[in-house]
């Protein structure tokens, strides 16, 4: 590219959730660890990875794929949106791509760019538009996605510092947070009343049941973390506390960059299995999962997970099998700081 190369590293990991991007925390530190400079994410905008990262000094910047949600098309689908993004990759300028994930389009489109150096796992078609090795085998290729990110940064003999992900909230961000809410009352629950898909949910009611009980249980306040689509939680919950209303905090409107500093502040967590119960263990808090519908999670020991009687999740009755008490009692359980 005749000395127009500006030197900087991209990351292109393209998994949509929340919850991806927080697995590959450790990673993409280790990556921007090894190579001594922060790295550029290419990622979907769906994992927040601008306000994840954003007080992250592993991570220059973050630059958004335009693929494909719902019904809406992407400018970077099919072979044309592949160009397109090579071109994006053009004008970027890149010296050096690492491609966290197993399709053959974004090794493609870097090749297509001219970036000199094309890292990444090397399974089938891929394997033509990378130029550094190493690749993994063949019978890794469907592996979970946190283990091929583990079996490529292990083969390339990059040492991953963190055991597990690990969110870089700048100090002063914590201190600002718990200042905002130095009058609420202690200690302090997230509750994590959003899912990705409805099987997930357990459902206003027994939420609003959980928290009028952990009232009595002596919690102090409850962050209610969830999206637009949870408003309608709020007053459920409201009615079941009646005159203690007053403890409760909602974010239903807050970008999650606002949120992140706050969660670090918390004493415990507990929620559904979607994007905040990952960010909160990230946040180095307690996290007490309700994994009636899916397979609990075990990338971070902070995480506890919440089953139904039999431990066997099901999509189809398993978050209604799980019970108010249950829930009570996983969190009096838990290790909780005292609070004078």
């Amino acid at each position: 590219m005749n000395g127009a190369i500006s030197g900087d590293v991209a990351v292109i990991q393209p998994l949509p959730g929340v919850g991806d991007m927080v697995w590959h925390l450790p990673h993409i530190h280790a990556l921007a660890q090894a190579l001594g400079e922060p790295v550029t994410i290419i990622t979907k905008p769906r994992s927040r990875a601008d306000q994840i990262f954003a007080g992250d000094p592993a991570v220059r910047r973050v630059l958004w794929l335009d693929r494909s949600q719902n019904d809406d098309k992407g400018r970077h689908d099919g072979w044309l949106g592949a160009g397109r993004l090579g071109l994006m990759l053009r004008q970027e300028r890149f010296r050096r791509v690492y491609v966290l994930h197993h399709s053959w389009r974004y090794a493609f489109a870097a090749w297509l760019a001219g970036v000199p150096e094309r890292f990444g796992y090397g399974f089938a078609r891929q394997r033509y538009y990378l130029n550094q090795g190493p690749y993994l085998p063949q019978a890794l290729r469907r592996a979970h996605p946190l283990e091929l990110a583990d079996a490529y940064l292990k083969s390339a003999g990059i040492v991953v510092a963190e055991t597990e992900p690990r969110l870089r909230i700048a100090p002063e961000a914590l201190s600002q947070a718990r200042a905002r809410h130095a009058d609420r009352l202690r200690p302090w629950i997230g509750i994590g009343l959003g899912s990705s898909e409805a099987y997930k949910q357990w459902g206003p009611e027994k939420y609003a049941a959980l928290i009028a009980g952990l009232t009595e249980d002596g919690w102090g306040s409850f962050f209610l973390l969830g999206g637009p689509a949870e408003a309608p939680f709020l007053p459920v919950i409201r009615a079941a506390l009646g005159r203690e209303s007053d403890r409760l905090v909602e974010t239903f409107d807050m970008p999650i960059g606002d949120i992140l500093p706050f969660l670090g502040a918390l004493d415990l967590y507990v929620g559904n299995d979607t994007g905040f119960l990952n960010l909160a263990a990230a946040a180095g808090i307690p996290a007490l999962g309700l994994f009636g519908a899916t397979p609990p999670l075990t990338h971070s020991s902070a995480i506890t997970a919440i089953l139904p009687p039999d431990g066997i999740p099901d999509k189809q009755h398993g978050m209604a099998r799980i019970t108010v008490d249950a829930v009570r009692s996983a969190v009096a359980g838990s290790k909780r700081p005292h609070h004078g």
